[in-house]
């Protein structure tokens, strides 16, 4: 597992309560990062479930295919965050990853004060995306159980990427610790 600085939260329920307590009248942007497998997706969905005004934003949707994890930050920085935190609505043109090509653009509606945008995926904490994050989140699981994760939810299509797609997320800048750390059972 890669050792992260930052705070370990035991529960979810604690995770719930920082993010919340994070809102502080402004909205507010959480990064939820991790190498693939690590349980982003599904701690973005729990959080989901159990705070009020949030959003959340999965980089699956903004990266460039197998061998564009960067330009799909890049993209989302452009495209989205800075014209979020402008106060000002985004946009952003989701990966067909069938076709190979981006397809038409996505509307992101401006922030509102107290509302969370949960920005989920590998990079989400990376720069350039960190200095637009308010509160960032680190998932971690063993290797064995990442790989095991990502093979069974593509039914094995992941297994021809996984090491194209481990360099790209070896590659990333991570100059920012995470705030929180949360290591997935």
């Amino acid at each position: 597992m890669e050792e992260r600085g930052c705070a370990r939260v035991a529960s979810l329920g604690e995770m719930v309560a920082r993010l919340g307590a994070a809102r502080r009248g402004g909205a507010v942007v959480v990064g939820v990062d991790g190498r693939s497998g690590s349980g982003k997706t599904a701690l973005a969905a729990r959080l989901e479930a159990a705070l009020p005004r949030m959003r959340v934003l999965h980089l699956d949707d903004v990266y460039r295919g197998w061998w564009g994890l960067a330009r799909g930050l890049d993209h989302l920085v452009t495209f989205t965050l800075a014209p979020l935190a402008r106060g000002e609505a985004g946009r952003y043109r989701p990966w067909d990853w069938e076709a190979g090509r981006p397809a038409g653009w996505v509307e992101v509606s401006p922030l509102r004060p107290g509302e969370l945008l949960l920005v989920e995926g590998c990079g989400a904490i990376a720069a350039p995306v960190d200095a637009w994050v308010d509160v960032g989140v680190w998932c971690d699981a063993p290797e064995e159980v990442r790989r095991a994760r990502a093979m069974a939810r593509d039914d094995g299509y992941w297994a021809e990427h996984w090491d194209t797609w481990a360099r790209q997320e070896a590659a990333l800048d991570r100059r920012r610790d995470a705030d929180l750390c949360w290591v997935a059972g």
